[in-house]
Parts: C-alpha cells; structure tokens; sequence
C-alpha cells in the first residue's frame, strides 16, 4: 500500500500510547479532533501545527 500522508482514526486509536508519549497530551487531543471532525490532514500538520504571531 502506498503512503498517503493522511492520518486515519484507526491509526491514532492503535497508536494513541505511542503518540502521548512522545508528543504528548495535546497532541493526543488534536489527533482526536482531526478524527471526530472528518477532516482530510496529515500527521505533520497535527503534530507541529504553525505558530500564531501575536
């Protein structure tokens, strides 16, 4: 199977461990949202999302 780059919600309900461990809660959370949501993202954009300028 190619690599899409799109995270789906079985992947982050099998590796939701893997995921707070070295990303952390708030990753966890925004994992969880992207998957409740429907939205189409990858990982990356989850993971590192951009930093607001004040």
């Amino acid at each position: 199977m190619p690599m899409r780059g799109v995270i789906t919600g079985r992947e982050v309900v099998a590796n939701l461990g893997l995921i707070y461990r070295e990303f952390g809660a708030g990753c966890v959370l925004r994992c969880l949202w992207v998957m409740l949501s429907g939205k189409s993202t990858t990982f990356l954009e989850v993971a590192c999302p951009p930093v607001t300028k004040r």
